[in-house]
């Protein structure tokens, strides 16, 4: 098997047709937002990476016998600069995501516990158990806001690096959209 770095000078980025395939292949529910079509795009950079060090490697079982180890496959010693960049957009991306389904999961919950902790027709032990129920979920929101904050700022840097990278790799339209 040829070393990383003789598969990756033999490397080619993904054509723009493969990517273009591959987003209009997804069957989205709505109309995607630039983030999620940054995402998709980064995504199939990603899978064009690992198909073509399968290609490179001459990997006879498609992948199956590195399931078991640990660590990094293989594939990512050998990615383009422009993938190890799509790559941080799909982790920012990823990191976000969790941050905000929690912050969506955490207002009504905490809106229902100041309700109850108000709610004049409990007894004092639940409206202080309710109180402080209230304040756990406060400083757990203000945990995944802070979270959210820096992911989105992480998400920034790492897709102004994807396109910028993306753009040295040569004059290739891709759909990414701003």
């Amino acid at each position: 098997m040829p070393s990383p770095a003789a598969q990756a000078s033999q490397r080619q980025p993904a054509p723009p047709s493969y990517v273009a395939r591959r987003l209009a292949c997804i069957a989205w529910w709505r109309k995607p937002s630039p983030r999620l079509w940054l995402v998709e795009t980064c995504r199939a950079e990603l899978e064009w990476a690992v198909a073509e060090w399968r290609l490179l490697a001459g990997d006879p079982d498609n992948g199956r016998s590195y399931d078991r180890v640990s660590g990094p496959h293989p594939s990512e010693e050998g990615r383009l600069p422009h993938e190890r960049a799509a790559a941080r957009v799909v982790n920012c991306h990823l990191h976000l995501d969790v941050a905000q389904w929690r912050l969506a999961e955490l207002v009504p919950r905490l809106r229902r516990q100041r309700a109850a902790a108000l709610d004049d027709g409990r007894p004092e032990s639940h409206r202080l158990y309710w109180a402080d129920a209230a304040r756990a979920t406060a400083t757990d929101l203000g945990a995944y806001l802070v979270r959210r904050r820096l992911a989105w700022r992480c998400f920034l840097v790492a897709a102004a690096d994807y396109r910028r990278l993306r753009a040295f790799e040569g004059p290739q339209s891709l759909p990414i959209a701003a």
